[in-house]
């Protein structure tokens, strides 16, 4: 009868050491952890280069000519509704004062 195997019993890097035939690999043929110092200056470089070639795709494909016309519709539209309601609040403020007003004929 087989028991089951639990986390303990399974070789990790405590036990690869003690035992022989481990698969963990030392020396020369370990592996190293990468190095940020190193690898940093070419991926700004490379953020870069995506960033420049994305502002220039927007720009010659007229992104932000379409964004700014847009905008402006937009603010010309919400600006089009507040003169409309402003109107109605004053024909019937107007139309309530007219109500209220004693004639004196």
């Amino acid at each position: 009868p087989r028991r089951p195997r639990r986390a303990a019993d399974l070789p990790g890097p405590r036990t690869c050491a003690r035992r022989r035939g481990c698969a963990t690999m030392e020396g020369n043929l370990a592996l190293k952890t990468p190095s940020l110092t190193r690898r940093l200056p070419a991926l700004c470089a490379v953020m870069f280069c995506l960033g420049a070639g994305l502002e220039y795709v927007m720009c010659k494909t007229g992104f932000y000519n379409v964004t700014a016309v847009r905008e402006g519709q937009r603010a010309a539209a919400e600006k089009a509704e507040e003169e409309e309601f402003w109107s109605r609040v004053r024909a019937r403020r107007e139309s309530r004062q007219a109500q209220v007003t004693i004639r004196s004929e």
